[in-house]
Formats: C-alpha cells, structure tokens, sequence
C-alpha cells in the first residue's frame, strides 16, 4: 500500500504519523513520583525553602496581585547547622485560635511584608544563595525559569491500600530571588509570568483515577481559597485525600516537557494542523526526496548569482552564501560546524533574507546564548523591530505586548534608495579578473603567481629569509631552465647536508687574501 493511499483524502492526516506524536506527547510527561510537580519532599533539606506560618491568600495577594517584594524571616530558635525543622506548623483553615500557645492572633503578622521560615539566620542565607545561583544559570543556558512558589499541597495516595502518603503542589507562582541592596540580603518577586497549573500532577490523576484537576482561570479576583474550593469538589470520591490551604514551598519546577506535550495535543489544532503538515511527515515518517543543489561544486556563485538578487545583512563568504541560497529556494538542509565558524551569522542572514522575502521565522536554541547572540546580530543590524523575542524574561504577556506595541508605533523609517547594481556588478568583475590572474599559469610557466606567493611565504613560515635573487634576466627564463636551476640547487642541498654547513674563516686577512689568490689561480672561486 502506497502511502498517497494511507493518508485521509478530506483531512490530509496520516493516521500513522497522528499516532507518532501521540506517542511521542506521551513520552514527554513525567508522572513518576521522582518528579517533583507530582511528589514534593518538605520535610529535610534540599534545594528548597520551606514557608511557614503564612496564609496563602495574604502572601498570593502582597507578591503577585500587588507586585511588592517580601523578604524571608529567620526563626531565631532554629538550629543552625542548616537543617530544616521537622515539626513544619500548618493552619488549619477553619481555626487559627490557639496558634503558638495563645488565644488570638495577631493578624498583621500574615499581612506583613515578612515570610516565616524554619532555618536560622546564616543557613536562610547559604539557602538562598545556591537557591538565586542555580535559578540564574538556569535561566542563562536554557532561557527559562524553573523557580517558583509552591502555595498550597495536595496529600494524595497511589492506591487505597496505601498508607504512604504523597505531596503534590497546586498552585505555582513563578518567582524571582532579587538582591537587596541595603541589607545584602535576597528578597523574593512575583515574575510577570502567568501563575501555572500542576501539568504532571492533572495528567496523573486523570489516567489513573479519572478524576479532572481544575484549572486556573486568569481572573483579577482569582485566589488559593477558591482554587482549593474547587479541587475538593472535583476530588469527592477521595475521602482521605487532604489540602494544605496554606503549606508553602521555595524551589524548582520545571514545566519545560508539560508546555510541550501540551502544545502537541492534537485536539488543540486546526483539522489536521500536525499530522498533515508534509514537514512533520517527512520528519516522522516519509523522510524527504533527495534534491539537487542549484550550485553545483566547481560553478562560481557569481555566474548564477546576480548582484541584485543577494541579500546579506552581514558578511558571508561562498559556502555560507550557498546556505543562504538554498534555504531560500526551500531546500531541506543540515548545517554542521564547530565553533567560530560563522553559523550565528549565517542563521542571521538566513532570517533577514526570509524577512525581506515577505517570510516568517521561528528560531529556536537549546541555549539562550545562542538566541541572543543572533538577536543582537539582528538589532545591530537595524532589524530588531522585526524581532519578537519569546524566551526568558521577555516571554510573559506583559513583555509580548509592550514590544508588539512599541512595534506598531515606531514610525517607519525612510526607505532606502535602490541601489544600482551596475557599478556594483563592475566592481566584482574587477575583483574576479584580479583573482583569475592570480589563478592562471603564467605563459610559457607551469605555476600561477598565487603558487609563486605561496613559496614565498612558506619560507616566512618556516623561519627562514626569502631568497634575493638578481630579477635580471628571470622573465626571461623558460620551464627547462627553472627546473635546471632547481635540480642545481637540489644538488647543492644533499651536498650540504652531507658536508655540514660552511665554517666561517677565522684566519687573519692576510691570509685569507692568499688563499684566495691561489683558488682563483686553479680555476674556482671561493664565495
């Protein structure tokens, strides 16, 4: 069976490739418990900050619907050899009476702008420090941030015969960890980014027990509470299953795969969006016809490529100009190249001729230097407008709109003149004529003047002095003799590594002139 007669005549979805990334979405969700967005360890230590003593909706409202800062408070009674407390103190959210031994509570303590934790004063800091540290490198080399606010937990079971039970977040709020100036201490922010759903944890529960985590809706007037309201309805036929209203904790998430296996959901397509686009069938499955290049080796660019028609914002020399070339024609290409090759400008070249081409790109990079380095390519270039960054910092909305925004209202620049590629095609005519003289065999020689420069400056490289010769009488010389000359020479190269080199004379001048009377008298010459 052909696969014309394998793909769907109305869709144009190959039910094959449909179920490869369906396979393949599946791959990228971790539901394991060794997976931190599905079983959180809050106990001991660990590359996490435990918050106690806190209600929810206070520090949800003060760091994210308010945008202030919170600063972290050391428990004075804690042991100060970094390990966590044990004994983690969580409301209960139907009474706060009798908290720390007293009849009421002081509510401006959950208003504050302090958040409790359980370590003392010199661990809190070496906590925060590797916790700002390794949330920074991460950002750095994937472009991403994987620092957020645990707030609120749910204790679930792997099974009813269980007894052991696992810890899973709620809500994540995508922090920041920013240095205080004044007390050379860290502060936490709220990011621009949109508060997330537990991914792993709604997909576990959905394939093992049927049951739909809610989801959180991007309201004004949205909080825990009501979030925690609505999970307990939707978990009902669970009745060991608790929330922590108000368990809160400092660490890495990271969402990475889950975005991704989302954005594979079919279902979230136009009809056909995925397994019917030809480029996601070749990758998959049908792989791609070979194809002839349009520049074949040994043909000069310049012969097929006029002036007018090339389109490089910076330099590129033959090879990267083919690179540029094909992909413009459409053709599927691999480049490979270790560093200091020039890739970064040819992929910079590649988007502003695709730009100019009434094309969009999407360029994507495991590392974020890589992004940045041909951004700023770009911007330098002039073409920055044409840039909608969506990694790192500026992949909120807030940031996604201020830069569409300062887009749409910069005014359009005076375009460029057209450039008259008559004078510009004269000029590489010229500069091709130097370089086929260079490359032709002078006449009656059997080397070109490039070979001849060569020579040169291989002696240069090995250390040694070029020859002088006497040009008298060299134009003149024809192949026959060139080669006598070296073969004389060659001759005298044995002879000397034979012999040794030459001593110098060291007898008084006298003598020298005596000698050298007498070696004139038998017919030869010293030199």
């Amino acid at each position: 069976m052909s696969d014309a007669e394998v793909v769907d005549p109305n869709t144009g979805v190959d039910p094959r490739v449909a179920t490869l990334i369906e396979d393949a979405r599946k791959k990228l969700v971790d539901t394991g418990t060794r997976n931190r967005l599905v079983h959180v360890n809050r106990t001991g230590r660990g590359r996490f900050l435990n918050i106690v003593n806190e209600r929810a909706d206070d520090v949800f409202r003060i760091l994210y619907a308010e945008r202030r800062k919170m600063r972290f408070h050391a428990s004075e009674g804690a042991p100060a050899d970094e390990e966590e407390n044990g004994d983690v103190v969580h409301f209960d959210e139907v009474d706060l009476a009798g908290f720390d031994g007293v009849d009421e509570i002081d509510e401006s303590r959950f208003t504050d702008r302090l958040l409790d934790t359980n370590l003392d004063t010199d661990a809190l800091q070496k906590r925060l420090l590797q916790l700002a540290r390794d949330a920074r490198t991460a950002e750095e080399e994937q472009g991403i941030n994987i620092l957020f606010l645990a707030v609120g937990f749910l204790a679930w079971f792997e099974d009813e015969r269980s007894d052991v039970p696992r810890e899973a977040p709620l809500v994540l709020v995508p922090v920041e960890l920013v240095r205080n100036e004044r007390t050379s201490t860290y502060d936490i922010r709220a990011r621009e980014d949109d508060v997330v759903t537990n991914l792993p944890l709604q997909s576990r529960l959905r394939e093992d027990f049927g049951l739909t985590l809610p989801e959180i809706e991007d309201e004004d007037e949205w909080s825990p509470s009501a979030y925690y309201d609505a999970v307990r309805d939707a978990l009902t036929a669970k009745p060991r299953w608790r929330v922590d209203n108000n368990g809160m904790q400092l660490g890495f998430f990271s969402f990475a795969k889950q975005l991704m296996q989302r954005d594979l959901e079919q279902a979230q397509w136009p009809e056909g969006g995925l397994a019917a686009d030809a480029t996601i069938r070749g990758l998959m499955h049908a792989g791609f016809e070979p194809e002839s290049t349009p520049f074949p080796d040994g043909k000069r660019l310049d012969n097929l490529l006029p002036p007018q028609e090339i389109v490089q914002v910076i330099g590129a020399d033959a090879p990267q100009t083919k690179v540029i070339e094909e992909v413009r024609r459409g053709r599927n290409l691999v480049v490979q190249g270790p560093p200091g090759t020039g890739k970064s400008q040819t992929i910079t070249n590649v988007i502003a001729a695709a730009a100019h081409d009434g094309k969009t790109v999407l360029f994507m990079a495991e590392k974020m230097a890589a992004l940045d380095v041909v951004h700023g390519r770009l911007r330098k270039c002039g073409l920055g407008d044409l840039c909608l960054e969506l990694h790192s910092r500026h992949a909120n909305k807030r940031e996604v709109l201020k830069e569409i925004g300062r887009t749409l209202q910069s005014r359009e620049e005076e375009m460029p003149p057209d450039i008259d590629t008559t004078e510009l095609r004269i000029k590489r005519d010229e500069l091709n004529g130097i370089a086929d003289l260079l490359h032709t065999a002078i006449e009656h020689r059997d080397y070109t003047p490039f070979e001849a420069m060569a020579d040169v400056v291989g002696f240069i490289a090995d250390g040694r002095r070029p020859p002088e010769l006497n040009r008298e009488g060299l134009g003149e010389l024809d192949v026959e003799q060139r080669r006598r000359i070296e073969r004389d020479i060659a001759s005298l190269a044995e002879l000397l590594s034979a012999t040794g080199p030459h001593a110098p004379d060291t007898r008084s001048p006298a003598a020298a002139n005596s000698t050298c009377n007498r070696s004139r008298c038998s017919g030869w010459t010293t030199p």
